[in-house]
C-alpha cells in the first residue's frame, strides 16, 4: 500500500474531495536552490492534486486523512505511461526498417507514429483505470491545537 496525507477540500453526499501536495525529492538536497533540476522541479510540479473519494465518513473541510492505494496500480500506471510508448516506438521503427525496408525518414516517421499510438493507448487505458481506482481512506488524523507562549 502506498500512503499519502490528504486534506479534505469539500464534502458531498457520496464522498469527499481531497487534495494532496506532491513531494519532490529535490526539496531534500542542499543544492536545490542553485541546481537547474531543482528549479525546474519546483516550477513544473503542480501545486495540488485534487481527487474524489467515495466514503460514508463524516468529514469536515480542512481535516487531514491518510489515503492509500495498492502498489500494483502504481506499477501498472508506470508501465502504461513509460513502457507502452517505448515498445511501440521500437516496434514501429523495426517494422519500417526490417519489414518494409523503408528509407531513414520513413523509419523515423513510423517510430514517431508508434510512440504517439502508445501515448494514446496509455491515455485510454489510464482513463479506464481511473474509474476502477481503489483509493481508500485509512484514518482521520487528529487535530493538534497549538498555543503560542507569551
Amino acid at each position: 500500500m502506498i500512503e499519502q496525507i490528504a486534506t479534505v477540500l469539500a464534502v458531498e453526499k457520496e464522498g469527499v474531495w481531497l487534495g494532496t501536495t506532491p513531494v519532490t525529492t529535490c526539496n531534500a538536497c542542499h543544492a536545490s536552490a542553485d541546481c537547474g533540476t531543482g528549479i525546474v522541479a519546483k516550477t513544473m510540479t503542480p501545486r495540488q492534486n485534487r481527487f474524489f473519494v467515495a466514503t460514508d465518513l463524516a468529514l469536515l473541510p480542512g481535516e487531514q486523512v491518510t489515503v492509500a492505494t495498492a502498489g500494483e496500480q502504481l506499477v501498472t500506471a508506470a508501465l502504461l505511461v513509460y513502457l507502452l510508448p517505448l515498445v511501440l516506438l521500437v516496434s514501429g521503427a523495426l517494422l519500417a526498417h526490417v519489414g518494409w525496408q523503408a528509407a531513414e525518414g520513413w523509419v523515423m516517421l513510423a517510430a514517431a507514429t508508434g510512440a504517439g499510438c502508445g501515448f494514446l493507448l496509455a491515455r485510454h487505458f489510464g482513463a479506464r483505470m481511473a474509474g476502477q481506482q481503489q483509493l481508500s481512506i485509512l484514518n482521520v488524523l487528529p487535530k493538534i491545537n497549538v498555543r503560542q507562549l507569551s
